[in-house]
Formats: C-alpha cells, sequence, structure tokens
C-alpha cells in the first residue's frame, strides 16, 4: 500500500481513512470515542454527515503517520458525494493507484486505499466486480475492463474538496481561544438575561393560546361527518427480518460444505481470499509467476492475472418464528466470553412505506419493539468460538465470512428487544 495522502492537480487529498457508520446522531462523539480505543489510537477524523434520503452519517479515522493534518480534505468523502449509488474506482494518480469502493452511498470501511503496487490495486477492483451490485466502474483504460468508464480522477472531482480531517486533541492555542470566548460570552449571557426573561413570557402566552386553538379544533372535527374526521391509521407490524434468514451456525456449517468442493492448492495460483454469505461462496485467486494449470469451474479475467470460483450454498432455509433477547444478555456474553471483535449500535430498521391515502403528516409509525447491533468477529477456523457464541443467541444474522490474512472475519447484525 503507498502513504496516505494523494496529489489531485495542486491539491493534496487524505487517503487510507477506516470508515465507520455512525451509531448515532451523535456523529463527532461517536467519531473521537472510535478514535480514542485503545491499540487503535488515531489522530484526526472526518464526518460525512447523513442526508434526507435515509443515508445514515460515517465517520473516517486517520493518522499523522500516514501525512494526514487537519484541515486536509479527504479524498474518498469527497468523491462519494459527487457520486452517489453503488460503484467503484480504481484511478492512476502521481502516488500509485488509488481505489475507492462506495455500496448504497456509504463508503466501505476499507474502500479508500492508495495502492504502490498497480497488480495489487487492479485485483483489489475485481474482487469488489465480482461480488456485483455496482451501477458503475472508472478503471484505467489499459485494464480493459468491460463496460468501465476511464475518466480521469481530476475531472470527477471538478476541483472539489470536502469533508475536511479534524484533530481528535484540540491544540493548546484553540483550547485558549475557546476559554476567552467562553468568557466574552459569558459577558453577553449576562447583558441579554433581561430580554430572555421577557422571550420566556410572550413564549408561554403563545403556548397558551395554541393549547386553546387545540381544543376548538379537537371540539370541531368530533362535530364533522365521519368521512371528513382524520383518518384512523393501523400501522403493519415491522418485518422481523432474522426470521426470513438462516441461523447462523446453519449457514457457516453451508459455507464448510461448499468450500469442500475447492481445492486449497492450485498450480500457478494464489488463493487471495475466501468470502461466503447467503449468495454462495466466492474463491478470488491471484495469477502467481510461472505457469498456471486451469481451475476447475473458475472464471480468468480478461488480464489472465486474477481468476474467481462461485459455488451455490445447498441446504439452508430461513429460521423461522423466533423471539428476541435483551440487550444486557447479549452484551454479557460479549464480555465474559471475550469476542474478538467489535460490537456497535446500528441505526433501526426503515418504517413501512406510506399508503397513497394517508397523508404525509398523519404517517408517523412507531419505532420497531427492538434494535440492532452490528458486530465483526475474528476467528481462527469454523465453526470455531462461533457455535459458544451464538450457539443460545437469537437474532443474529451473518451477513458474510470472509477468510484473508491467515483467519476468518465474521460480519453481521444481532436484533435485540428494546430496552
Amino acid at each position: 500500500m503507498g502513504n496516505g495522502v494523494a496529489t489531485i492537480g495542486r491539491r493534496k487529498y487524505a487517503t487510507g481513512l477506516y470508515w465507520q457508520i455512525s451509531p448515532s446522531g451523535r456523529i463527532v462523539v461517536a467519531a473521537k470515542e472510535a478514535a480514542r480505543q485503545p491499540g487503535q489510537y488515531s489522530d484526526f477524523f472526518s464526518i460525512r454527515p447523513g442526508n434526507k434520503t435515509g443515508r445514515v452519517g460515517q465517520f473516517g479515522l486517520g493518522t499523522s503517520e500516514s501525512g494526514h493534518r487537519a484541515g486536509m480534505p479527504t479524498l474518498a468523502a469527497t468523491l462519494a458525494n459527487r457520486q452517489p449509488g453503488s460503484w467503484a474506482g480504481a484511478f492512476k494518480i502521481r502516488e500509485g493507484v488509488y481505489v475507492v469502493i462506495v455500496r448504497d452511498d456509504l463508503i466501505a470501511p476499507d474502500g479508500d486505499q492508495l495502492y504502490a503496487d498497480e497488480a495489487e490495486a487492479r485485483n483489489r477492483l475485481y474482487q469488489e466486480i465480482n461480488l456485483g451490485g455496482l451501477q458503475r466502474v472508472y478503471a484505467p483504460e489499459a485494464w480493459a475492463i468491460p463496460g468501465s468508464d476511464g475518466m480521469s480522477l481530476a475531472l470527477l472531482l471538478q476541483d472539489r474538496a470536502e469533508f475536511p480531517l479534524r484533530p481528535v486533541v484540540l491544540p493548546r492555542s484553540l483550547i485558549v481561544g475557546g476559554v476567552i470566548g467562553a468568557v466574552l460570552l459569558a459577558v453577553l449571557l449576562a447583558g441579554g438575561l433581561y430580554w430572555q426573561h421577557m422571550q420566556a413570557e410572550q413564549e408561554r402566552e403563545r403556548m397558551l393560546l395554541q393549547e386553546a386553538q387545540k381544543r376548538a379544533q379537537a371540539q370541531a372535527n368530533q362535530q364533522l361527518p365521519s368521512q371528513l374526521q382524520p383518518v384512523q391509521i393501523n400501522y403493519p407490524p415491522p418485518v422481523r427480518y432474522w426470521e426470513k434468514e438462516p441461523g447462523p451456525l446453519e449457514l457457516v456449517e453451508a459455507c464448510r460444505v461448499a468450500m469442500s468442493q475447492v481445492s486449497m492448492a492450485q498450480v500457478g495460483w494464489d488463493m487471495s481470499e475466501v468470502r461466503c454469505n447467503r449468495g454462495g461462496l466466492t474463491v478470488t485467486w491471484a495469477r502467481l509467476p510461472g505457469f498456471a494449470a486451469d481451475i476447475k469451474g473458475a472464471i480468468v479475467d480478461v488480464t489472465g492475472r486474477a481468476a474467481v470460483t462461485n459455488i451455490e450454498l445447498t441446504g439452508i432455509q430461513d429460521r423461522g418464528d423466533q423471539n428476541l433477547a435483551a440487550p444486557t444478555f447479549v452484551t454479557r456474553k460479549f464480555l465474559t466470553e471475550s469476542w474478538d471483535g467489535t460490537l456497535n449500535r446500528d441505526v433501526d430498521d426503515p418504517p413501512p412505506p406510506r399508503p397513497p391515502e394517508i397523508p404525509a403528516e398523519q404517517w408517523n409509525p412507531p419505532p420497531p419493539p427492538w434494535t440492532k447491533r452490528l458486530f465483526s468477529i475474528a476467528v481462527d477456523s469454523l465453526p470455531g468460538e462461533l457455535s459458544s457464541y451464538f450457539g443460545n443467541l437469537p437474532g443474529v444474522i451473518i451477513r458474510s465470512l470472509t477468510f484473508n490474512g491467515g483467519n476468518w472475519t465474521v460480519e453481521g447484525v444481532i436484533y435485540e428487544n428494546r430496552e
């Protein structure tokens, strides 16, 4: 991999940030808490707020060792703001090849990387293409990737520089300036106490008037014909998504069966990644120097440097009715069993769509009676510790199992009763 700074034109951008979804609306607080985690302290963070279309907020973490500096714009966030949706791109720049991955308008956790090795960058882009679901792919024309766009990074940015890095700890000069500002603010507040008192009195009178108007409106509604009264809404029950997925250990076993159909050693090929989810097992191969034999059932790309084996899973089905556990029970398991990974709050499932006959101002469905937490766990083998972790834990959905770098990374979500 290259360093963490990319030069586009005359401007320097920060790259190589680790992007995470904010577990709450307080995205700055969440970013600073994540930056101070033991063993992975970060010097800077950048936030990418959510929007009105439903995208949740994100934050990225960076370090001074990567060349990051306060105020430096973040390349992945600037590009994602310019190109929404699901897409991937590889761009040749002065420092190497920059690869960015955006899915559902969110930057992938590892989708902001600068590679010094062009072959490594190309393999990373092919891995994402093979997963599917991309609306656009940008790549150098020399790579000859079918359907890709060879637009340069400078044209895609259009001289934009957004979402600057912020320091996790403020410099001393800013702290002194903040103290002085606080003193001045206190003086201004003292001078405005009388005005605030008068405003409070006016607000109290306004609230009394509104309450009287509401009572009058309620009485008027009772006198209207039934067809003119406000619509009585019966909200549909929320979708129990975990009941429409296989049990976690059932999915792990199906992945093990699929892996038994793949030869782990292939002449002339190196197994770079294994990924499994309900959609199937995907094995990615990287070409080694010298003679390379055909891989049975694999698809080799046009460059002859990478190949992919896809195997459909069998023997899995929806788990059906399953009640959820309390968040305290899940937290106790996480702590006492010492899971090797992370556990973070996720956003609630989206509300049911509004029927066209109900006015927008009257559609206010209650939140589902459960919450979600995202998890990421590392294990040496399958199922390994997963049997003790998830054997008696309801509401667990494994979204992916990935083998890369000598161990398995298991990612998914845990549904829990809302407290």
